[in-house]
């Protein structure tokens, strides 16, 4: 189970972003930043909340690993972000996915002409 600071390691790297241009962007000292994601320190919760905001995700992913957007955002954006994750949790693939999408729609059209 990967702790906060993997967490944290994971968003900024998906991000493409350095340890220091993470820590200006939330204005905290990038070198205290590399302890956390290393787990030789815990973030206060400012600290988290600060990385929840920037990457617009629920402070809970933190703790349980699961992404959720801030409702603030568009609500079809949202359903791909999860949907997206899903996918990736229960590795899904696309092709799978196509495959699943052509399976409903021959069950809706074989009981829409009954």
């Amino acid at each position: 189970m990967k702790h906060i600071g993997e967490r944290i390691k994971s968003l900024r790297l998906e991000q493409g972003l350095t340890l220091k241009e993470l820590g200006e962007a939330i204005d905290f000292n990038y070198s205290n930043l590399s302890k956390i994601e290393r787990g030789t320190r815990k973030p206060a919760i400012e600290v988290l909340e600060s990385l929840s905001n920037y990457f617009d995700i629920d402070i809970s992913y933190f703790f349980t690993g699961e992404r959720r957007i801030h409702k603030k955002d568009n609500p079809e954006e949202n359903l791909l972000v999860y949907l997206s994750e899903e996918m990736k949790r229960h590795n899904i693939s696309l092709e799978e996915l196509k495959k699943i999408i052509r399976e409903i729609d021959q069950v809706r059209n074989t009981s829409k002409s009954n």
